[in-house]
């Protein structure tokens, strides 16, 4: 990069987890892990499953994900009791002056004054911008923290286990186009239906916040897009998408809607984020941080398997258009985070997901519009502007 525009750089301590993968070649399915990114046109669609993504296995995951003890499942989950909270390090953060322990100032991510990134260690050498350097632990630490390198200031801090599933569905189609009513609206009924979904999540309380997003714009790709942030320490990722999967064809089975869909769920990581204070702890509520005029702008992209290389994704700040948005959206839309979700598969094809809040783009669409054909033109992934409708 010919200018360094991210003073600060976080990355989350390693988990410190094992547990034995399970054999389940047996229970392994040949079809591909993502599912249809468009809507299917022309004949009618298949009544079964054929439009969704297949169920996942624990070897679908990489390996070892975090320690589960126990894992619940997600559709009428049952209150159990948050477990008991480990201590965790105290975070210091010296912006590269060297002070002994008594002296250090505690900062937390809520305390922090300036632009930053924060990119898990497990992905620092993949998602680390090209041309930063990397910074290295000092040799007389055991690697528990990190120097200052350049104009470099890092801090490190706990490792919140969290993981990200995304639901992404396209438009409805009426199975027999000849016997639809024209009094039916039928992104109205999948919306209702989508935010019945999203309240059995709230009820059933495994996932840690999520939220309905809406397009903005008319005959979009995606019209709603659901997202859930999973604590891995307590809910097991792997359940809660299948079951997810479950409850979403049995709320949209053709047989009763007299409609179809393509539905894409997948589990992702957020493997890099670019975040303006005021900074949020990782996994708050989004209700807790929205305001009545927040909106978000969505990118969407899929790879073939083994086109994700190092290369590719150390340049993810110019493929997904994330710099564009950073150095160019109107500071009238408030830019509050900027993150890259990367799907966790270790096979099929690899799909990345880039999300951009900002605090005032309901406020004033135009100024974040005016950048969408900027983005668009390099024909890379899908954007669109989406409205939170529920959230928890």
């Amino acid at each position: 990069m010919e200018e360094h525009h991210y003073r600060t750089h976080l990355f989350f301590s390693p988990p410190r987890c094992s547990y034995a993968q399970e054999d389940q070649d047996g229970l392994l399915t040949p079809e591909p892990r993502c599912g249809p990114m468009t809507g299917v046109g022309g004949e009618p669609m298949p009544m079964q499953s054929s439009i969704i993504s297949p169920a996942m296995t624990e070897s679908d995951l990489p390996q070892p994900l975090v320690v589960r003890s126990p894992s619940v499942s997600l559709m009428r989950w049952p209150n159990t009791p948050s477990p008991t909270k480990t201590p965790t390090r105290q975070v210091s953060f010296n912006y590269g002056r060297e002070c002994n322990n008594n002296n250090e100032v505690a900062r937390s991510l809520s305390g922090l004054d300036r632009d930053c990134f924060i990119i898990p260690v497990h992905s620092l050498d993949r998602f680390l911008p090209a041309g930063v350097p990397m910074p290295k632990p000092p040799a007389n630490n055991n690697g528990n923290s990190l120097d200052r390198k350049g104009n470099l200031h890092v801090m490190e801090v706990p490792d919140p286990k969290l993981c990200v599933l995304c639901h992404l569905m396209s438009p409805l189609e009426a199975i027999d186009p000849v016997l639809e009513s024209p009094l039916v609206q039928p992104i109205f009924k999948q919306r209702v239906t989508a935010g019945e979904l999203v309240n059995e999540v709230a009820q059933a309380r495994t996932a840690v916040t999520g939220m309905l997003l809406a397009n903005m714009e008319r005959n979009a790709e995606f019209p709603f897009i659901t997202y859930y942030v999973i604590n891995t320490s307590q809910t097991n990722p792997v359940m809660f998408y299948n079951n997810l999967r479950t409850a979403s064809l049995t709320k949209f089975d053709p047989r009763v809607t007299k409609y179809t869909a393509a539905h894409t769920l997948d589990l992702y990581s957020e493997v890099a984020a670019i975040c303006r204070p005021p900074i949020h702890e990782i996994g708050m509520s989004l209700t807790k941080t929205h305001t009545n005029s927040t909106g978000y702008m969505v990118s969407v992209y899929k790879v073939f398997e083994g086109d994700d290389r190092e290369i590719f994704e150390r340049n993810w700040l110019y493929w997904t258009g994330a710099r564009m948005i950073y150095r160019y959206l109107p500071a009238q839309a408030g830019l509050r985070k900027i993150s890259l979700h990367k799907s966790l598969s270790p096979k099929g094809d690899k799909m990345y997901i880039l999300l951009c809040e900002c605090s005032n783009l309901l406020s004033d669409v135009g100024c974040c519009a005016l950048i969408l054909p900027a983005l668009r033109a390099r024909l890379t992934g899908y954007t669109g502007i989406f409205r939170p409708l529920q959230t928890f």
